[in-house]
């Protein structure tokens, strides 16, 4: 049913009068006639007497109107909710990011922006890095943070933050623990304590392994990085992890040593390429202009 129709209907049962109506609506006499035959077509009733030039509404057309104006407030309710969700979801970032995000630059980036633009709603949620991309790719969120070893995705952009690198994390009473720097093969005969295979640091670790001609003995593998620290500074074993997540950790019961070979690895803010709403823009353009800033610091 077009609305037009029913909003020609109520407001010529007020007027009674098709010239008041079709300057009401900005409209010919002409078309408000027009559309009120088609809705009596439509309905299959007369809703309006007319004689010697004026009308007057029939016992069908009192009937319809209350069904009529109820239409039409449900339709503009319906047009003014869609309108307020539409406003909020432009003013809202859904981002998804690994676990791990608050040890890095982009953390107070984020904290930064919204402390700049409070109108706008960041909806954070951690996900393991393998479903990063997926989560983004089917919509599920907007922006991701994310570490990346080879970035090649013609549909995506991305801004890189910073980069990061593997080193050893030793029991501080390890026999290598005061070292400068390891070479990952001296490390072969320790109890390995990794993250596991849903994160997207498992493989690489495995790789340097393999690089160095051994397969590590994996004690133990999850996804709590704290969980890990505890682990090595109980002297269950010793930690491939990235430096800066290790560094989150202050304790005189380990001792975090650099590698001699590492795997490049960059810490980025991703999205897909396209439009995108205000809110996501802002922070996109944020993001490009304050990284510089915080960097110089």
């Amino acid at each position: 049913m077009n609305l037009q129709k029913l909003k020609v209907f109520v407001d010529l049962s007020k007027t009674l009068n098709y010239t008041d109506t079709a300057e009401n609506l900005f409209t010919t006499q002409g078309n408000i006639s027009k559309q009120v035959m088609a809705l009596e077509k439509e309905l299959g009733v007369s809703l309006f007497k007319r004689a010697h030039r004026k009308i007057e509404m029939t016992q069908q057309g009192e009937f319809v109107l209350p069904y009529a104006k109820k239409i039409l407030l449900d339709y503009n309710e319906l047009s003014n909710k869609l309108n307020d969700f539409q406003a909020a979801k432009n003013l809202t970032i859904e981002m998804h990011t690994i676990p791990t995000m608050p040890s890095y630059q982009s953390f107070t980036l984020i904290t930064q922006f919204l402390q700049k633009h409070p109108e706008v709603h960041m909806q954070l949620r951690e996900e393991e890095s393998y479903n990063l991309i997926t989560s983004l790719k089917s919509g599920k969120c907007e922006i991701i943070f994310a570490r990346t070893f080879d970035f090649d995705d013609p549909d995506l952009e991305r801004i890189v933050t910073e980069k990061d690198k593997f080193v050893a994390v030793l029991p501080r009473k390890h026999s290598l623990a005061k070292s400068e720097k390891l070479t990952i093969s001296q490390l072969k005969d320790d109890p390995f304590l990794i993250l596991g295979k849903s994160t997207n640091l498992y493989d690489p670790v495995i790789k340097l392994c393999r690089q160095a001609h051994f397969t590590p003995k994996i004690a133990y593998e999850g996804t709590r990085v704290d969980l890990i620290m505890q682990m090595v500074q109980n002297n269950m074993g010793i930690s491939i992890m990235m430096q800066k997540t290790a560094q989150n950790f202050d304790s005189e019961e380990f001792s975090i040593v650099p590698l001699t070979t590492n795997i490049a690895n960059e810490l980025c803010f991703i999205r897909v390429k396209g439009e995108h709403s205000s809110a996501n823009n802002l922070f996109w353009k944020y993001i490009q202009t304050n990284l510089k800033v915080l960097q110089a610091k």
